[in-house]
């Protein structure tokens, strides 16, 4: 995947698949940078579910994810670092709805409750974090409407209110494959940000 900046593209993300089509890596070049910013290392049980995800940070910092099935279904996930302190723990009580909660110095400080229309396709977002040192919570509630062609490919996200609001449209190439995405912020009727991606296949 590649973003675009002013007329010309930078790298952001490369993924490698197994031969089952898998994701087995990705390699994250967040901002243009010559270095990856992270590593995503995949691995999957007997079955075909993923089973746990290694994430490296060109820091030095590792996270390590397992995930926990019941009859095949995905129940809940938990994110550890090197220190063996937990960074997020999610439940899916339903196959459309995670709820995630983030820990600091093994508290949560923060919760959000996602609830997808289609398999990583958001219907509707809301949550509430505590800052740091204080008892002041910050709340946030999201709808959005989606748009699909006629193979069922997303090709509109659309949410927020008259002042500002936030449109995503994508465009896929004849095999269906996702070609290209543009993420337009409107803020008070202008364009606050613009971001374009582009995606090659190899």
């Amino acid at each position: 995947m590649y973003s675009l900046k002013d007329t010309s593209l930078q790298k952001e993300l490369v993924t490698t698949y197994n031969p089952t089509g898998q994701k087995s890596k990705q390699f994250w070049y967040w901002n243009g940078d010559s270095n990856f910013h992270n590593v995503q290392t995949f691995y999957y049980s007997s079955n075909g579910l993923i089973s746990s995800l290694i994430d490296s940070f060109a820091n030095g910092t590792v996270e390590i994810t397992n995930y926990f099935y019941d009859n095949n279904l995905l129940k809940h996930q938990v994110t550890l670092d090197q220190n063996n302190d937990t960074c997020d723990f999610r439940f899916y009580p339903s196959k459309n709805m995670t709820i995630k909660r983030w820990y600091m110095d093994g508290k949560p400080y923060r919760y959000d409750t996602t609830i997808f229309e289609r398999k990583n396709i958001k219907l509707e977002y809301y949550g509430m974090e505590r800052y740091s040192g204080s008892n002041d919570l910050s709340r946030w509630h999201y709808k959005y409407i989606n748009q699909f062609d006629t193979s069922g490919n997303l090709v509109k996200i659309s949410f927020g209110g008259r002042a500002n609001n936030s449109t995503t449209k994508y465009t896929y190439d004849n095999r269906n494959l996702l070609k290209y995405k543009d993420n337009v912020l409107m803020n008070q009727g202008k364009i606050a940000m613009r971001m374009q991606y582009t995606f090659i296949y190899e």
